[in-house]
């Protein structure tokens, strides 16, 4: 029975090979060791290995990390009221943070799959720096992803607003990241952040179109609904 299903799965993910490798540049991947098992991925590590589709994976790998990092986290024993319109506890400024302890680990392990999914990976660095508070770990992963993209200048970016985050210069910071958020595929968190950053720094026009762009280009309706709410507070405030 489990030759059926494997013989069946390998020919699945043959057929689907076609679609995982586009847009990647032709160079090397990180050496299977590099690949560490997290969540019992050891079956899946070698259907994408032996498949040739590193990036079929990462992408379902990175679903995992967006469940994980979208489900509310108990902390200390301490019940969090639930945020009716997301999975994160949202206190304020506070937005998505919390511990999430395996969330490096499967970040990596991402990276290790496909370090050209920039997405993802400016993804979780982003979280990790600015809404974990952990930007250690976000420039550990950063540079991983560089050793195989060492020209990658998302990449590049992120590392210097991360330095300059340490200074508490909002508005430096958001000047670092402007041309990731220009970038059609930016993940809409980013956008996020350097809307807020704008606004701490009292750049509010800028702050508005990163706003108003997330309310015509994002499809996440949490993202959308904060928004128009922020655009409704800052009337009056523009300049």
């Amino acid at each position: 029975m489990k030759k059926c299903f494997y013989a069946a799965a390998a020919a699945v993910f043959t057929g689907l090979l076609f679609f995982s490798s586009s847009g990647r540049p032709a160079s090397a991947f990180p050496p299977p060791s590099a690949l560490r098992e997290v969540r019992h991925s050891a079956l899946e590590d070698m259907l994408a290995l032996s498949l040739g589709a590193r990036r079929l994976f990462a992408d379902l790998w990175f679903i995992r990390l967006m469940q994980y990092y979208g489900t509310q986290e108990q902390i200390a024993g301490v019940e969090e009221k639930e945020d009716a319109e997301h999975g994160h506890c949202h206190h304020g400024m506070g937005f998505g943070t919390g511990k999430y302890p395996e969330f490096t680990a499967l970040s990596r392990h991402i990276a290790a799959l496909d370090p050209y999914f920039k997405n993802a990976i400016l993804y979780s660095a982003g979280s990790l720096a600015f809404n974990m508070d952990r930007p250690d770990e976000a420039t550990d992963l950063l540079n991983y992803a560089l050793v195989n993209t060492p020209r990658e200048w998302k990449f590049l970016i992120m590392l210097t607003a991360i330095g300059y985050s340490k200074s508490s210069e909002p508005g430096k910071v958001a000047q670092i990241i402007a041309p990731l958020v220009r970038e059609r595929d930016c993940p809409v968190m980013l956008k996020q952040l350097a809307a807020f950053l704008n606004k701490k720094a009292g750049n509010y026009a800028a702050a508005a179109e990163i706003y108003t762009d997330m309310i015509e280009t994002s499809r996440d309706p949490f993202y959308t609904r904060k928004a128009e709410e922020e655009l409704r507070k800052m009337k009056g405030l523009r300049r």
